[in-house]
């Protein structure tokens, strides 16, 4: 038997012996893959001795399961201990606003508690896993995280990711060699979601087990892929090999920058293909990540080193990280902490990085009293056009030209607001620059469907967060939404706002510039299809403000175009002040025969000037498949 650990057989074993321990004694920990894993690193087969030096905080543990696995890791840090149930998680982390505190419990139990913890006001780090053998391994990692660690950082970068050049490697080859090193710091820029981080040629699996074995049943309500149809990867264009489970890969902390890596408590997919989840059955001792839709900022990875090589605890490493983050992405660029927060882990070095903006003043125009016309052409020259001329800074395919047209025509329009023939030159300015709008949308949709949706384009670096309000999502239903607003730290009148949800993430966005919008596109976020069917997707344009709205709606998949999803749709559309106009997108699924999968898609309408974004998840079954049944869903703007 190993001097320093002892693996227990069943959970019963476990308690025992976790109810006795004291420092001195072997560390009992679960049999399993993970202490398999684990166990590689040391070829002399000697496990290592648990270090006992006391960390700050507290330590809760959620639900009974995980209660002897939290208070070991208690009594070998000196901290105290409780344990709740998840119902009352969130009133246990109340009174402990600022402080550090490890929850300790099975991802299903934080999951059931209703929300990211770090949400309810203490410095958080997770120590969680999908069952009690990888949970009570992870605890014993986290007092043994220096063992078998080489004091290196290691960066593998998306290659259409900024800095991508200053990285280790754009290539996915490079990381199946971390299954046999282990840096101190692994820092992943991918694009990704819950389940996966990818490069073009290779993709982090968040499953631990076969690609092709049977998953464990989930709620029908859960985004599912197509693994858990038993369609295989998602990644269709990579072979099996070009796969690697997240458990697979050897790092002390892993630092993602993928959207949504880190998601227990507030998780759209099932924890069964979690990435996050899957990093914690290998050898890392945490996972710092994203919480929701991120935007990479490039300081965040320098600001992580030298918290690290300043000997913070890894909580307060992460609060570095989100205070820095704060004035500049806000929301888009939250992080949280898989892992002991208290855990200080040191790393030689470190480096600094920074960033800073200048701002801009805009101008505005006025025109003289005049009838209904006049009152058109001002709302035109006041209002439409200088949203357009914003909306060529946040999409780059806008005619910029053809809008300075517009603006010319406007202007000459002005020049005799006693003209006879003045209605008749505003109207046609209207239903010219409607046609605009509608081509704009048009032109922005099918880009969706070819090269994906990146709302805000080359104005997305210079938005800033300028405020942040807590909001019930429309689409769960529940209290962890907020409605973002992001002004450009250059053209000051840029002004996009976003409803976010830590479950369900983008809601919509729009550059309208008033604080509650005036328009709106209202429809169901998640969309039930199935194979070999046509379904209707939807959304109603709601018309509050106190003018006509003319342009163009429109709906794609969002990079879609060789995946075999119908192609984009568009069409003009008009609705009177206080009206709605519905626009559905007859999705054909018998003509095109996409592969089951969550199909993530955009309706995008661009009206009055303003461009509107809604997301829609189509979560596309196998044909013969029954239609799920979902309570019903909450419309949402």
């Amino acid at each position: 038997m190993n001097a320093h650990v002892v693996p227990c057989a069943d959970l019963a074993e476990y308690r025992e012996r976790a109810d006795a321990w004291t420092e001195g004694l072997p560390f009992p920990v679960l049999s399993g893959p993970s202490l398999d894993r684990y166990r590689s690193l040391f070829p002399e087969g000697e496990l290592p001795r648990v270090e006992t030096a006391p960390r700050a905080g507290t330590v809760i543990s959620v639900g009974g399961d995980a209660g002897a696995a939290g208070r070991l890791l208690a009594a070998a840090t000196g901290r105290t201990h409780r344990v709740v149930e998840p119902a009352g998680l969130a009133r246990a982390l109340a009174p402990l606003a600022g402080e550090l505190v490890a929850v300790v419990g099975l991802a299903e139990d934080i999951t059931a508690s209703g929300d990211w913890p770090g949400a309810h006001g203490p410095v958080v780090g997770v120590v969680t896993a999908r069952d009690l053998t990888a949970l009570t391994c992870l605890v014993y990692r986290s007092l043994t995280a220096g063992a078998a660690s080489e004091d290196r950082v290691f960066v593998a970068t998306h290659p259409m990711l900024e800095d991508a050049d200053l990285a280790d490697t754009n290539e996915f080859e490079d990381i199946l060699g971390l299954g046999r090193r282990r840096p101190k710091l692994l820092v992943l820029k991918a694009l990704g979601k819950e389940c996966c981080a990818a490069l073009p040629d290779g993709i982090l699996c968040g499953r631990s087990d076969p690609i092709d074995a049977p998953p464990p049943p989930a709620d029908p309500s859960y985004r599912h892929m197509p693994c858990m149809y038993g369609a295989g990867c998602h990644r269709a264009d990579l072979d099996e090999d070009r796969r690697l489970p997240a458990a697979e890969l050897h790092a002390t902390v892993v630092f993602t920058h993928s959207c949504s890596s880190i998601a227990v408590g507030t998780n759209a997919y099932p924890h069964h293909v979690a990435l996050g989840l899957g990093l914690l059955e290998g050898t890392a001792v945490a996972v710092v990540g994203a919480l929701g839709v991120h935007i990479v900022q490039r300081g965040a990875q320098g600001d992580l080193e030298d918290a690290l090589a300043e000997d913070l605890p890894l909580g307060r490493a992460v609060e570095r990280l989100n205070e820095r983050a704060r004035p500049i992405n806000g929301w888009l660029n939250r992080f949280g902490l898989l892992g002991d927060p208290g855990l200080v882990l040191g790393l030689p070095g470190g480096r600094a990085a920074d960033a800073v903006a200048g701002a801009a003043e805009p101008a505005g125009t006025a025109v003289r009293r005049d009838e209904e016309a006049v009152r058109d052409l001002a709302h035109l020259s006041n209002v439409v056009l200088p949203r357009l001329e914003r909306l060529c800074w946040l999409e780059p395919g806008v005619d910029a030209l053809a809008v300075e047209g517009f603006r010319i025509r406007v202007r000459e329009a002005a020049e005799d607001l006693q003209a006879p023939d003045l209605a008749s030159r505003v109207a046609g300015i209207e239903t010219d620059l409607a046609a605009f709008q509608h081509a704009t949308a048009a032109a922005i949709a099918h880009d969706i469907y070819v090269n994906g949706w990146n709302y805000g384009g080359p104005s997305l670096d210079g938005l800033r967060e300028v405020s942040q309000r807590p909001t019930t999502c429309p689409n769960c239903a529940r209290d962890r939404a907020a409605l973002i607003t992001m002004r450009h730290v250059v053209h000051a009148g840029l002004t996009v706002r976003t409803l976010q949800c830590r479950r369900c993430g983008d809601l919509w966005w729009t550059s309208e510039e008033s604080d509650e919008p005036a328009f709106v596109l209202e429809g169901a976020l998640d969309t039930d299809a199935v194979s070999g069917r046509v379904t209707g997707l939807s959304r109603t344009l709601r018309n509050d403000s106190e003018h006509v709205l003319r342009g163009g709606i429109g709906f794609a998949f969002a990079m879609r175009r060789f995946l075999g999803l119908p192609p984009e749709i568009n069409a003009p559309i008009s609705v009177l002040p206080g009206e709605k106009e519905e626009f559905t997108a007859e999705i054909d699924l018998v003509g095109h025969q996409p592969r089951p999968d969550v199909h993530t898609g955009v309706f995008i309408a661009i009206v009055n000037g303003a461009y509107i974004a809604s997301s829609s998840m189509m979560r596309l079954a196998p044909a013969g498949s029954s239609e799920p049944v979902h309570p019903p869903e909450t419309n949402f703007r």
